[in-house]
């Protein structure tokens, strides 16, 4: 019996679950539920999520379905944008499962809610970038596009610039209202974008408000917690990268040497596959020709590290730029892709748009469609 079909037969008994136990009053001052994705999504997951007040003796309880017994995980809490942000991470959780999870403090519970664990077999992927908007309708359109053609997908990026500003609280508000519905039963893979290094007064500044709303991976240094990340999941084996060297230099110094070393020492892996994501593009704005920060830096990290496939965002637009090795395009080497905006900050004529990735062990398959769901691009990369 595949995931799916176990998932289908749990379905049914999985609605029970969704409302709180008898003599619990309703928690509802929880809101903005995530799940954040984990160095291996099998056995572990992160739980996130915000309340305008402090909860008081908050936990998180979990259960496998079909099992009676519970267990409780620690939370955390930190503070931004006048309010308060939970984390708790589940441990060693069975692979290829269905569990349920709510929250209680004190005499009030939240309803439960799904969580699957991952396997090792092949999965679909969707990836969103530069999400920011004036209106983040937008937004929530292009995800609701993306669930209705890929309704299995387990897992989602953001590859850079989720909010217009980084700091903004109220943006961070819309973003997650729009985003309910993927949010939901999903993991997140967030990436980093320049206007997440953006103060309310459009200064540059120190990621403060991406790191306290997403607990991530841990890469090793205390200095750049947060800033870069790796996972597994599936027959993949994927890098964050942070692009944001210009931004981010004035505050922290040595996040290139940190990051490639970091790169270098992550790069072994028994995944068939390797693929990066990073925000800003090995392009320049017009498209004709690379810039200086990712032709001297990334570029060489990808051939040295022979990276399968990067995925970039920052121009708002989409292209399939093929493989590159040395800086020139080649039938060998990495295979980048350009991924277009999924709000309503325009750059050109093009629609919103997302990806859309089947990752199997000898095969990626990516296509890109338009938030009207039109396929505007659709290509696979075998592993030989």
């Amino acid at each position: 019996m595949s995931f799916l079909e176990k998932f289908l037969a749990h379905f049914k008994h999985a609605q029970e679950f969704h409302a709180p136990q008898v003599g619990y009053k309703n928690l509802t001052a929880a809101k903005f539920f995530r799940q954040i994705v984990t160095a291996d999504s099998r056995t572990s997951r992160t739980v996130m999520w915000n309340s305008p007040a402090r909860l008081e003796n908050v936990q998180l309880e979990y259960r496998m379905v079909g099992e009676d017994a519970a267990s409780f995980a620690e939370v955390t809490a930190d503070f931004f944008g006048g309010n308060f942000i939970y984390s708790s991470t589940l441990k060693n959780l069975k692979p290829e499962s269905l569990y349920h999870y709510r929250l209680v403090a004190g005499e009030e519970a939240t309803g439960w809610r799904n969580l699957r664990t991952a396997g090792d077999g092949e999965f679909e992927m969707l990836v969103f970038s530069d999400s920011q908007s004036f209106d983040y309708n937008t937004w929530h359109r292009t995800a609701e596009d993306a669930l209705k053609n890929y309704p299995d997908a387990e897992i989602f990026a953001v590859n850079g610039d989720f909010t217009d500003n980084g700091q903004d609280f109220f943006q961070w508000r819309e973003w997650y209202e729009e985003a309910e519905n993927i949010l939901r039963d999903r993991i997140l893979v967030p990436v980093m974008g320049n206007h997440e290094c953006y103060d309310e007064n459009w200064r540059l500044c120190q990621p403060s408000g991406y790191l306290k709303n997403f607990a991530l991976p841990s890469n090793g240094d205390k200095n750049f917690g947060g800033y870069f990340y790796a996972f597994d999941y599936g027959a993949a084996h994927f890098f964050v990268l942070n692009t944001q060297l210009n931004e981010l230099g004035s505050f922290k110094a040595g996040l290139e040497e940190t990051q490639a070393q970091w790169f270098r020492w992550n790069a072994a892996t028994n995944r068939p596959w390797r693929i990066v994501f990073m925000h800003k593009s090995i392009y320049n704005r017009s498209l004709s020709g690379f810039v200086a920060e990712a032709e001297n830096y990334f570029m060489r990290l990808f051939d040295e590290l022979e990276i399968d496939l990067v995925l970039t965002g920052h121009l708002h637009t989409y292209m399939n730029a093929g493989k590159f090795f040395a800086q020139k395009k080649s039938e060998r080497g990495t295979h980048y892709v350009l991924c277009g905006r999924s709000g309503d900050h325009r750059y050109n004529r093009e629609p919103e748009s997302y990806l859309a990735l089947k990752v199997r062990a000898d095969s990626l398959e990516i296509t890109c469609r338009s938030a009207a769901g039109e396929i505007r691009d659709q290509f696979t990369l075998k592993k030989i």
